[in-house]
């Protein structure tokens, strides 16, 4: 009995231990793979250098003065970095909104009727559902193709991105309140209501100015929080590079350039 007991508490560690294991694989993983979405950030084009080599020359700055980058250098250096893109992806996310106002306003009347609006929001839906059963929930999830990207054009979801769906699970995150699964009628009244909400005047239209304020808006505050986020993200990149120590050299950057190539090349 006492053979058994033992050997039941072995295997009880073993899978404790192999649990553990497939938890820090699997967050290694992740911080990798967010590392590579940052990396797509800076460098959304192909170039003719190597991870390798484009990190290295992507943080020769952080490393032209000082031997070392302490925490806090990492971070400043991080937001440095960040600010003109956002302003890049600002200017770009402005045309954007002018050239959706004009294909959601179909006579081009420069005035977005409701109708107008939902004939759009139909179309939405009708490319997340399927299975074309009148509702986005799992069963669609399985048949949803590879996500290709986000709407406002990065390759994989970062916390700056617009908190716009691009794939059945965000679809469903998004309308779902808390449920596993949206209607269309339930998708129809969110868009009744952020038609209103849109519509300033009060007139029951919405005016090109209306809809580009709306949706800049939207832009700004989603910013705003994604750069404290992106800061926090900063932070445990840091870590991880660090591992453990108080400081970064250059040859962190390289090892961990390596690390982040390994991981998306499996």
């Amino acid at each position: 009995m006492k053979k058994l007991t033992k050997i039941a508490l072995s295997l009880s560690l073993i899978c404790v231990s192999v649990s553990v294991f497939s938890a820090e694989k699997a967050n290694k993983d992740s911080t990798y793979q967010q590392a590579y979405a940052l990396y797509l950030l800076y460098h959304p084009e192909k170039n003719t250098k190597s991870i390798v080599q484009q990190y290295e020359q992507d943080y020769a700055n952080l490393f032209k003065e000082n031997k070392k980058a302490n925490i806090d250098q990492f971070v400043q250096y991080e937001q440095s970095r960040l600010e003109p893109v956002l302003k890049q992806r600002r200017e770009m996310s402005l045309k954007q909104a002018y050239v959706r106002y004009g294909i959601l306003d179909k006579n081009k009347d420069q005035k977005l009727t409701l109708k107008e609006f939902q004939e759009t929001g139909v179309k939405t839906f009708d490319e997340f559902d399927k299975n074309k059963d009148g509702i986005v929930n799992a069963e669609d999830a399985k048949l949803n193709s590879a996500n290709k990207g986000t709407h406002d054009g990065f390759r994989i979801k970062l916390p700056i991105s617009m908190p716009m769906a691009s794939s059945v699970n965000e679809f469903i995150q998004q309308y779902g309140k808390d449920k596993n699964y949206v209607t269309l009628g339930e998708y129809l009244t969110a868009r009744d209501q952020q038609f209103f909400a849109t519509d300033t005047s009060g007139d029951y239209v919405v005016t090109e100015q209306e809809y580009v304020n709306e949706f800049m808006q939207r832009f700004d505050k989603n910013i705003e929080t994604g750069k404290t986020q992106m800061q926090e993200l900063a932070v445990q990149q840091f870590k991880v590079i660090a591992k453990g120590k108080v400081a970064l050299e250059a040859s962190d950057i390289t090892k961990f350039a390596k690390q982040v190539n390994q991981s998306i090349s499996k």
